[in-house]
């Protein structure tokens, strides 16, 4: 009887440990679906602030954005932050975001304070392959790393769209 007992409470309890680490990585990936979104909100709206908040400050942070026309790469927060102030700079006005831009199928993969995300996002027929890699810092999610495809599959006839697709 104490066996069929303790059995019985070890599966219960295994089984409110799965449902519980299920359940902390459905909100774990609703925080880091929210950081991208804001990331690419501030960046089309060309908020800065906003947006240098979501990043990680360090000398590993990397952009990349690949496509048939060739590759951009910043590497370091310092050089990335810089390119996107001349950006902003040179280019101050909003972009239209919201009807425009859409993410869809995101896979996860979160290990403790770091996850690799991986997206599909379409802007105005142009459609890019993405990939995040966050870090938690101060139990905040921020983003290390970006890479963008454009046009990943496409033929080298199909150019791809000018300018940064956050």
């Amino acid at each position: 009887m104490f066996r069929i007992a303790f059995i019985t409470a070890l599966l219960i309890a295994s089984s409110s440990f799965t449902f519980g680490q299920k359940k902390a990585s459905s909100s774990e990936e609703m925080a880091i679906k929210e950081v991208i979104e804001q990331e690419s909100r501030t960046f089309w709206a060309r908020d800065f602030k906003s947006w240098q908040k979501l990043w990680v400050h360090a000398p590993y942070t990397t952009w990349t954005s690949a496509a048939n026309t060739g590759v951009r790469q910043y590497h370091g927060w310092d050089a990335w932050k810089e390119q996107v102030e001349s950006l902003f700079s040179e280019s101050p006005e909003p972009i239209p975001y919201d009807g425009d831009v859409e993410k869809y199928n995101y896979n996860f993969r979160i290990y403790g304070d770091g996850a690799w995300v991986t997206f599909e996002q379409s802007n105005k027929g142009a459609t890019t392959s993405e990939t995040r890699i966050l870090e938690k810092h101060g139990g905040k999610w921020k983003i290390a790393a970006v890479q963008l495809l454009f046009n990943a599959n496409q033929d080298e006839e199909t150019p791809a769209e000018e300018g940064a697709n956050e």
